[in-house]
């Protein structure tokens, strides 16, 4: 079930809050967790089970570990945990890229792995697997205590608005936002807003792009001239950005309705000055994640010489084994990964006196190559397309419409979506607040003509996104498949 279904928002999600808002403090964890259940159900079944034995087992393997902080137990129990993790995750993972082959890689019998094959990935594994680690590791650090409460603990690893794409928690914080739990009218307002802020991003700017990024990017070649190739790049670092930042202002949203505030996860990354700043913006908390558990730990029995830089290549190789074991995203994370090691290396010393517009073109021009790769289907088509981008017209061959629609018309619909994306990428919404809070601060029932304008103008074009949804094709979220 995705955020922006209308099954989601119009039966679920206002069923779940009827309930959840008459229903007594007590009984409120159990009618979350519940609704996550039911969330997860309709979404994919099967990922009941996989995810419930994982909870399991990390409920059991996390007070195995607590008994055992003092000896050498706790260290193979937190060692086992994270071994079952790694290994459901690298199974999946596989088995998306390679088919049973993968699985054999793993030393899966050959009966087994192709009725595993055919398994659906569970939805929201890759979170669930990273936050179960984080608990487990937190747990032998000292950091938090094994819970007692079955509920909280798989409320921390169910809860529906985070579990398909994040953003990731750790558990002690998260914990505190149950102990805290306080759902409110203006809280549930603000959900509402930032919810509908997040479904405008997906189905306006996101959904509209997709469509000439999936008409590009899914041909077997790049079989489209250079000025398509550049309009389907720029549409899709547009699209990646959109999708996965609506999502995870839904989820915020959705959090909020319930009284919990959830981390966020991007701050207008496309404005990043450097590599490293981009990596401060985008996808936070993954980006935090693997910090605290992998860079950390490798700093601490880091090579003597350019130790720190070799732990940032395998911290950004591990990250793009995260998003999938394809070729192109491994390629893609030691991209990122070395261009990273470099600006440790004094490369970003040098960067920083450079001026700040050609400090930003070198940012766009390293993440918008990073993308071409991210997306493609294969190196080979990647190797393609950046000839393309280099005005390469040759070996083109014409193919039906049906082969390439919508392309080569593009609608008006597209280059809205595509002004509005480039004209949102920029703070513009934090200097509105500024200005907003300036004026009010001088006049404060100025508040009660800039609300109900801002709330007329969500709601609008809330509904222009409902529509432009269920007149179109509908397009999943894009991280869910991570």
């Amino acid at each position: 079930m995705d955020f922006i279904s209308p099954l989601f928002l119009f039966l679920f999600l206002p069923v779940f809050l009827l309930f959840y808002l008459i229903s007594r403090q007590s009984v409120r964890l159990p009618l979350i967790l519940a609704a996550s259940v039911v969330f997860l159900s309709a979404g994919q079944l099967t990922a009941i089970w996989w995810l419930g034995g994982i909870l399991i087992a990390g409920y059991l393997l996390g007070h195995a570990i607590s008994w055992g902080k003092n000896s050498s137990d706790g260290n193979l129990w937190l060692m086992v945990g994270i071994g079952i993790n790694l290994f459901i995750l690298a199974c999946f993972k596989l088995m998306l890229a390679y088919g049973p082959i993968g699985l054999a890689w793993v030393y899966i019998p050959e009966a087994l792995a192709a009725p595993i094959s055919s398994l659906a990935v569970p939805l929201g594994l890759s979170y669930v697997t990273f936050q179960m680690i984080s608990y487990l590791v937190d747990i032998a650090r000292g950091g938090v205590q094994a819970e007692k409460n079955f509920v909280r603990l798989a409320i921390y690893i169910l809860f529906f608005p985070k579990i398909v794409s994040g953003p990731l928690v750790r558990y002690k914080p998260f914990s505190e936002l149950l102990d805290q739990i306080t759902p409110s009218i203006d809280k549930i307002i603000a959900g509402f807003r930032r919810l509908m802020i997040g479904f405008i991003k997906r189905t306006l700017i996101a959904n509209q792009l997709a469509l000439v990024v999936n008409a590009a990017f899914n041909l077997p070649t790049p079989n489209f001239g250079p000025g398509f190739a550049w309009l389907a790049l720029i549409a899709y670092t547009l699209q990646l950005f959109f999708d996965f930042a609506g999502y995870t202002d839904m989820a915020i949203g959705l959090g909020l309705m319930v009284g919990m505030r959830l981390p966020e996860n991007f701050n207008y990354p496309y404005i990043a000055q450097s590599i490293s700043d981009f990596w401060r913006r985008w996808h936070m908390t993954l980006t935090g994640w693997f910090r605290e558990y992998v860079f950390y730990p490798l700093e601490r029995h880091r090579f003597q010489r350019a130790g720190q830089q070799i732990n940032i290549v395998l911290v950004f190789l591990l990250t793009g084994l995260w998003h999938g074991f394809n070729p192109t995203f491994i390629v893609w994370g030691l991209m990122h990964g070395i261009m990273l090691a470099l600006e440790s290396a004094g490369f970003g010393r040098w960067l920083k006196n450079l001026w700040q517009p050609l400090r930003h073109l070198y940012t766009l021009a390293i993440i918008s190559a990073g993308w071409v790769i991210f997306r493609s289907s294969s190196l080979a088509f990647a190797f393609g397309f950046f000839r393309r981008l280099a005005g390469n017209s040759s070996g083109l061959t014409p193919l039906p419409f049906s082969q390439t629609a919508p392309l080569p018309f593009i609608e008006p619909s597209f280059i809205l979506a595509l002004i509005a994306g480039v004209f949102f990428c920029l703070p513009l919404s934090d200097v509105w607040q500024r200005f907003r809070a300036g004026f009010e601060a001088r006049k404060p029932m100025l508040f009660f003509a800039f609300q109900p304008l801002e709330d007329v103008l969500l709601v609008t074009l809330f509904i222009l996104g409902l529509a432009a949804l269920l007149s179109g094709t509908f397009a999943p979220n894009i991280y869910a498949k991570f």
